[in-house]
């Protein structure tokens, strides 16, 4: 623990001992209260540009971005000269606008591997919708899942989400199922396959298995849930044939890497097909949005009488400009926003691992572009939540986050979350981080943590 920690964050100390008496666990979500942020969360009081100010003053390069969805940054002056407009004609009215129009427009423009999209509030809606429609389109009521990954606190998918010891895993041909918490009857999580992510050939015999009940294969493209971990060479091209060869639906969670790895989010980049996809965060530049899209014909099963969704906010008026000038601005000179998010992200992953390999110390960095976490581990990738669970050391991830937060540098308290850049950080912000992660590493080697 950072020594001046308790002194730079007094007034944060003193709102937490308020929000503890009207908040379970003093939080909102368990993933800013004490369950994550020990021994108390940082208040954030504002945010401009790249950086955000805490209760007490301190400022911050802010590498969390509201959970990664602030892709604009903070306060970005399109944005607050959109929402003062907006706002005083009214921000919602449950009733069809043109905004609404004009953003499906350009959203399917952005994404043409869709045919039809549908806007709601939050990602956990997206997935529930997505899979209500891989159900009701193919008759089966399976869904195969991932280890580790985490779409939304639906209880139908809420099991194997985080990570455990990993004497509980089992075998990869048949993982132990473990609902995430009380409160959930095991019924819900009966239709649910688990499989392990990273591993073609267990994917293979288990989807052959059980074609004839599943209904989809769900997947993000990038494990989110456990720092970064990306997909390895053909892993998900590997994944759509299979599920194309096998007649089972391919659904893509794109919650996290929407609109983030430019005009045709992170299946675009890859020239990936899913037949239904699910969007958020970075969709809404800080604003509730989410989206889910896909193939006409499985779209089509959203009519009256059919699969049904519904939702008072969804394409609210607020949000949906918010989100239009967001698409628009990303993609404007070229995508110019995109290549700028990208540039700084490989900046930081690489002259972090230049850093790291001169010091000689047991760290690696994962990522892609605009996605980054660190790994305090002997292992050169960890590929899976398996590998995580036992290779990666997250108390030593723990002290390196809290000496970060006393050196201006804004991270999240935990392994299973990233970092990334947003459109209006700076170079120069980026190497006040890096001069504030070599000092980490130099404090902790001497501390003999490393």
């Amino acid at each position: 623990m950072c020594d001046t920690f308790e002194k730079r964050t007094r007034r944060s100390k003193q709102l937490f001992e308020r929000a503890m008496k009207v908040f379970v666990e003093g939080a909102n979500s368990p993933s800013r209260g004490i369950a994550t942020c020990k021994p108390y969360p940082i208040y954030i009081q504002d945010g401009k540009g790249g950086r955000v100010v805490d209760a007490d003053g301190n400022s911050y390069v802010d590498l969390m971005l509201g959970f990664s969805a602030n892709i604009l940054g903070h306060g970005h002056p399109l944005v607050v000269e959109t929402v003062t407009k907006v706002i005083q004609g009214g921000s919602h009215f449950a009733a069809c606008t043109e905004i609404e129009v004009k953003n499906g427009e350009k959203f399917l423009e952005m994404i043409p591997n869709a045919s039809k999209v549908r806007f709601g509030n939050t990602g956990t809606e997206a997935v529930m919708m997505a899979v209500r429609l891989a159900r009701a389109f193919t008759g089966k009521k399976k869904i195969l899942k991932f280890e580790g990954q985490y779409h939304g606190w639906y209880d139908g998918l809420l099991a194997n989400c985080h990570v455990r010891p990993i004497d509980s895993f089992g075998t990869k041909m048949d993982p132990v199922k473990i609902v995430e918490g009380s409160g959930i009857p095991l019924e819900h999580i009966d239709n649910l396959i688990i499989c392990p992510w990273n591993d073609l050939e267990v994917l293979e015999k288990t989807v052959k298995r059980h074609k004839d009940e599943l209904a989809a294969i769900l997947t993000e493209p990038i494990m989110a849930n456990v720092g970064v971990i990306p997909p390895k060479e053909g892993y998900l091209e590997g994944l759509q044939r299979i599920a194309k060869e096998n007649d089972v639906l391919f659904i893509l969670d794109e919650v996290v890497t929407g609109f983030r790895y430019g005009r045709g989010s992170y299946q675009g980049l890859k020239g990936l097909t899913p037949d239904i996809s699910t969007f958020g965060k970075a969709l809404g530049a800080g604003f509730p949005v989410s989206a889910v899209a896909g193939r006409e014909e499985i779209m089509q099963e959203m009519q009256w009488g059919r699969a049904l969704s519904y939702g008072t906010f969804n394409s609210a008026r607020l949000p949906m400009e918010v989100a239009y000038v967001n698409m628009t601005e990303m993609t404007k000179d070229d995508c110019a926003g995109y290549k700028h998010i990208q540039r700084l992200g490989e900046m930081l992953i690489n002259e972090s691992r230049k850093i790291i390999n001169d010091m000689g110390i047991p760290v690696i960095v994962q990522g892609f572009g605009p996605m980054l976490q660190f790994y305090f581990t002997e292992k050169e990738s960890i590929n899976d939540v398996r590998e995580y669970a036992e290779f990666a050391d997250r108390a030593k991830y723990e002290v390196f986050s809290r000496k970060l937060l006393c050196k201006g540098i804004y991270v999240t308290s935990s392994n299973g979350l990233h970092h990334c850049p947003c459109l209006q950080h700076t170079e120069g912000e980026f190497e006040e981080v890096l001069n504030a992660l070599e000092d980490t590493f130099k404090e902790m080697k001497n501390e003999g943590i490393l």
